[in-house]
Protein backbone atom coordinates (compact mmCIF):
# COMPACT_ATOMS: atom_id res chain seq x y z
CA UNK A 1 0.00 0.00 0.00
CA UNK A 2 3.21 2.53 0.81
CA UNK A 3 4.30 1.83 -2.91
CA UNK A 4 1.17 2.00 -4.16
CA UNK A 5 0.52 5.78 -2.66
CA UNK A 6 4.36 6.74 -3.22
CA UNK A 7 3.42 5.70 -6.91
CA UNK A 8 0.16 8.05 -6.93
CA UNK A 9 2.01 10.61 -5.44
CA UNK A 10 5.23 10.35 -7.99
CA UNK A 11 2.49 10.77 -11.02
CA UNK A 12 0.58 13.44 -9.02
CA UNK A 13 3.44 15.24 -9.04
CA UNK A 14 5.16 14.32 -12.29
CA UNK A 15 1.51 16.07 -13.81
CA UNK A 16 1.77 19.42 -11.66
CA UNK A 17 5.30 19.30 -13.39
CA UNK A 18 3.86 18.59 -16.78
CA UNK A 19 1.73 21.70 -16.70
CA UNK A 20 4.85 23.71 -15.44
CA UNK A 21 6.60 22.54 -18.44
CA UNK A 22 3.67 23.12 -20.66
CA UNK A 23 3.39 27.03 -19.41
CA UNK A 24 7.48 27.05 -19.82
CA UNK A 25 6.81 25.95 -23.52
CA UNK A 26 4.99 28.65 -24.29
CA UNK A 27 7.94 30.97 -23.68
CA UNK A 28 10.23 31.20 -27.13
CA UNK A 29 13.79 31.30 -26.83
CA UNK A 30 15.63 30.70 -30.31
CA UNK A 31 13.14 29.74 -33.35
CA UNK A 32 14.21 25.63 -34.75
CA UNK A 33 16.21 24.90 -38.03
CA UNK A 34 13.77 22.21 -37.96
CA UNK A 35 10.54 21.51 -36.41
CA UNK A 36 7.95 23.17 -38.57
CA UNK A 37 8.79 26.89 -37.55
CA UNK A 38 8.49 26.04 -33.98
CA UNK A 39 11.36 27.19 -31.25
CA UNK A 40 13.65 26.33 -28.56
CA UNK A 41 11.50 26.99 -25.50
CA UNK A 42 11.89 27.94 -21.85
CA UNK A 43 10.71 24.09 -20.79
CA UNK A 44 14.17 23.36 -21.71
CA UNK A 45 15.65 24.53 -18.92
CA UNK A 46 13.60 22.05 -16.92
CA UNK A 47 13.45 19.25 -19.02
CA UNK A 48 16.81 17.72 -17.57
CA UNK A 49 15.17 18.18 -13.85
CA UNK A 50 11.76 16.09 -15.19
CA UNK A 51 13.92 13.16 -15.49
CA UNK A 52 16.52 14.04 -12.33
CA UNK A 53 12.96 13.94 -10.00
CA UNK A 54 10.65 11.68 -12.02
CA UNK A 55 12.95 9.30 -13.59
CA UNK A 56 12.75 8.29 -17.11
CA UNK A 57 9.80 7.11 -17.49
CA UNK A 58 7.47 9.27 -15.11
CA UNK A 59 9.57 12.05 -16.07
CA UNK A 60 9.70 11.04 -20.23
CA UNK A 61 5.82 11.09 -20.30
CA UNK A 62 5.19 14.53 -18.03
CA UNK A 63 7.51 15.97 -21.09
CA UNK A 64 5.12 14.55 -23.97
CA UNK A 65 2.00 15.99 -21.64
CA UNK A 66 3.35 19.09 -21.98
CA UNK A 67 4.35 19.46 -25.37
CA UNK A 68 0.62 17.58 -25.95
CA UNK A 69 -0.78 20.43 -23.82
CA UNK A 70 1.22 23.25 -26.10
CA UNK A 71 0.46 21.27 -29.11
CA UNK A 72 -2.92 22.11 -28.22
CA UNK A 73 -3.00 25.60 -27.35
CA UNK A 74 -0.86 25.92 -30.56
CA UNK A 75 2.01 27.09 -28.76
CA UNK A 76 3.98 24.17 -30.87
CA UNK A 77 3.28 21.67 -33.53
CA UNK A 78 3.89 18.31 -33.26
CA UNK A 79 2.92 17.38 -36.96
CA UNK A 80 4.98 17.16 -39.52
CA UNK A 81 9.00 17.87 -38.99
CA UNK A 82 7.28 19.33 -35.44
CA UNK A 83 7.75 15.48 -34.34
CA UNK A 84 11.20 16.46 -34.18
CA UNK A 85 10.73 18.66 -30.54
CA UNK A 86 8.96 15.49 -29.39
CA UNK A 87 11.56 13.44 -29.34
CA UNK A 88 14.01 15.85 -28.49
CA UNK A 89 12.16 16.48 -25.45
CA UNK A 90 11.78 13.32 -24.58
CA UNK A 91 15.39 12.12 -25.11
CA UNK A 92 16.33 14.87 -23.05
CA UNK A 93 14.06 13.69 -20.01
CA UNK A 94 15.14 10.01 -20.20
CA UNK A 95 19.00 10.61 -20.37
CA UNK A 96 18.78 12.46 -16.80
CA UNK A 97 16.73 10.35 -15.50
CA UNK A 98 18.75 7.10 -16.44
CA UNK A 99 21.65 8.73 -14.78
CA UNK A 100 20.09 10.05 -11.93
CA UNK A 101 17.72 6.63 -10.84
CA UNK A 102 21.22 4.69 -11.29
CA UNK A 103 21.37 3.22 -14.61
CA UNK A 104 24.83 4.80 -15.70
CA UNK A 105 25.57 2.50 -18.60
CA UNK A 106 21.91 3.36 -20.32
CA UNK A 107 22.43 6.69 -19.34
CA UNK A 108 25.97 6.63 -21.15
CA UNK A 109 25.02 4.42 -23.43
CA UNK A 110 21.75 7.04 -25.04
CA UNK A 111 23.69 9.13 -25.90
CA UNK A 112 26.68 6.48 -27.49
CA UNK A 113 23.14 5.11 -29.45
CA UNK A 114 22.06 8.66 -30.65
CA UNK A 115 25.65 9.23 -31.89
CA UNK A 116 26.22 6.05 -33.48
CA UNK A 117 22.85 6.59 -35.33
CA UNK A 118 23.77 9.93 -36.58
CA UNK A 119 27.11 9.29 -38.01
CA UNK A 120 25.98 6.06 -39.80
CA UNK A 121 23.03 7.88 -41.46
CA UNK A 122 23.80 9.11 -44.88
CA UNK A 123 21.65 12.53 -44.34
CA UNK A 124 24.39 13.54 -41.82
CA UNK A 125 26.81 15.97 -42.20
CA UNK A 126 29.82 14.36 -40.27
CA UNK A 127 31.52 17.74 -40.41
CA UNK A 128 31.71 21.72 -41.23
CA UNK A 129 34.74 22.51 -42.62
CA UNK A 130 37.04 20.34 -40.23
CA UNK A 131 35.78 20.30 -37.60
CA UNK A 132 33.17 17.28 -36.28
CA UNK A 133 29.19 18.44 -36.55
CA UNK A 134 29.06 16.36 -33.18
CA UNK A 135 32.18 17.55 -31.17
CA UNK A 136 30.31 19.37 -28.28
CA UNK A 137 28.17 16.01 -27.73
CA UNK A 138 31.44 13.73 -28.06
CA UNK A 139 32.92 16.39 -25.64
CA UNK A 140 29.32 15.95 -23.33
CA UNK A 141 29.90 12.05 -23.45
CA UNK A 142 33.18 12.67 -22.24
CA UNK A 143 32.28 14.61 -19.03
CA UNK A 144 29.04 12.18 -17.98
CA UNK A 145 31.19 9.08 -18.16
CA UNK A 146 33.71 9.83 -15.43
CA UNK A 147 31.29 11.72 -13.07
CA UNK A 148 28.82 8.39 -13.15
CA UNK A 149 31.92 6.89 -12.39
CA UNK A 150 33.02 8.60 -9.58
CA UNK A 151 28.93 9.09 -8.46
CA UNK A 152 28.97 5.04 -8.45
CA UNK A 153 31.79 4.70 -6.39
CA UNK A 154 30.71 7.40 -3.93
CA UNK A 155 32.86 10.13 -4.63
CA UNK A 156 30.25 12.67 -5.62
CA UNK A 157 27.04 12.76 -4.71
CA UNK A 158 23.80 13.41 -7.12
CA UNK A 159 23.50 16.45 -5.60
CA UNK A 160 26.89 17.75 -6.53
CA UNK A 161 26.85 20.78 -8.99
CA UNK A 162 29.22 19.21 -11.08
CA UNK A 163 27.23 16.30 -10.96
CA UNK A 164 24.41 17.81 -11.74
CA UNK A 165 25.78 20.31 -13.97
CA UNK A 166 27.48 17.37 -16.27
CA UNK A 167 24.24 14.94 -16.68
CA UNK A 168 22.16 18.66 -17.59
CA UNK A 169 24.70 19.14 -20.08
CA UNK A 170 24.66 15.46 -21.69
CA UNK A 171 20.86 14.83 -21.43
CA UNK A 172 20.49 18.10 -23.82
CA UNK A 173 23.10 17.47 -25.85
CA UNK A 174 21.55 13.85 -26.42
CA UNK A 175 18.29 15.68 -27.31
CA UNK A 176 19.60 17.86 -29.69
CA UNK A 177 21.15 15.41 -31.24
CA UNK A 178 17.89 13.17 -30.96
CA UNK A 179 16.12 16.00 -32.55
CA UNK A 180 18.37 16.75 -35.35
CA UNK A 181 18.47 12.56 -36.45
CA UNK A 182 14.71 12.68 -35.87
CA UNK A 183 14.35 16.33 -37.95
CA UNK A 184 16.61 15.63 -41.35
CA UNK A 185 14.63 12.67 -41.62
CA UNK A 186 11.29 13.55 -41.58
CA UNK A 187 12.39 17.18 -43.16
CA UNK A 188 14.09 14.98 -46.48
CA UNK A 189 12.83 11.43 -46.30
CA UNK A 190 9.53 11.69 -45.27
CA UNK A 191 7.91 14.68 -46.58
CA UNK A 192 10.47 16.42 -48.78
CA UNK A 193 10.82 19.53 -47.59
CA UNK A 194 14.01 20.00 -48.16
CA UNK A 195 16.61 18.03 -50.69
CA UNK A 196 19.43 16.05 -49.47
CA UNK A 197 21.50 19.38 -51.01
CA UNK A 198 19.24 21.81 -49.10
CA UNK A 199 19.95 20.60 -46.19
CA UNK A 200 23.50 20.09 -46.35
CA UNK A 201 23.79 23.46 -47.48
CA UNK A 202 21.39 24.71 -44.05
CA UNK A 203 23.89 22.43 -41.60
CA UNK A 204 26.92 24.90 -41.75
CA UNK A 205 24.32 28.00 -41.25
CA UNK A 206 22.97 26.89 -37.30
CA UNK A 207 26.73 25.00 -36.89
CA UNK A 208 27.81 27.75 -34.95
CA UNK A 209 24.96 28.56 -32.90
CA UNK A 210 23.33 25.13 -31.61
CA UNK A 211 26.92 25.11 -29.07
CA UNK A 212 25.56 29.04 -27.55
CA UNK A 213 21.70 27.40 -27.24
CA UNK A 214 22.86 24.50 -25.34
CA UNK A 215 25.51 25.94 -22.68
CA UNK A 216 22.95 28.29 -21.93
CA UNK A 217 20.27 26.25 -21.33
CA UNK A 218 22.56 23.91 -19.64
CA UNK A 219 23.77 26.90 -17.37
CA UNK A 220 20.40 28.14 -16.75
CA UNK A 221 18.77 24.76 -15.89
CA UNK A 222 21.36 23.82 -13.66
CA UNK A 223 21.03 27.22 -11.51
CA UNK A 224 17.49 25.82 -11.46
CA UNK A 225 17.78 22.15 -11.17
CA UNK A 226 20.63 22.16 -7.92
CA UNK A 227 18.39 23.97 -5.33
CA UNK A 228 15.04 22.27 -6.29
CA UNK A 229 16.78 19.26 -5.65
CA UNK A 230 18.55 20.21 -2.51
CA UNK A 231 15.47 21.21 -1.33
CA UNK A 232 13.49 18.30 -1.94
CA UNK A 233 16.40 15.76 -0.18
CA UNK A 234 16.78 18.55 2.72
CA UNK A 235 12.86 17.93 3.33
CA UNK A 236 12.89 14.74 3.27
CA UNK A 237 15.77 14.58 5.74
CA UNK A 238 18.75 14.04 3.62
CA UNK A 239 21.84 16.14 4.18
CA UNK A 240 23.15 18.14 1.40
CA UNK A 241 26.07 15.77 1.41
CA UNK A 242 24.38 12.66 1.06
CA UNK A 243 23.12 11.62 -1.89
CA UNK A 244 19.17 12.14 -2.67
CA UNK A 245 16.49 9.68 -1.50
CA UNK A 246 15.01 8.18 -4.52
CA UNK A 247 12.61 5.58 -5.64
CA UNK A 248 13.19 2.68 -8.57
CA UNK A 249 12.18 5.75 -10.69
CA UNK A 250 13.70 9.13 -9.77
CA UNK A 251 14.58 11.08 -7.04
CA UNK A 252 11.68 12.48 -5.95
Amino acid sequence: MLRLKRRSSLVAAASVFAALYAVLGAVPISRLVLGQGNFLTASNFVAPLAGMLFGPLVGGLSAIVGDVIDSGAGYVSLSGTGLSVLAADVATVVTAGLAFSGRRTAAAGALVLILVVYWLDPLSVLFVGSIPFTWLHMLSLAVLIPLLFLEGRGVVSKLNPAFVTGVTFAALMCGQLTGTEVGQNLAVRVYGVLSVQDWRNLVPVFFPLYPIERVFFTAVGSLISLPVLRALSQRRGSPPSKRPIHSAEGTF
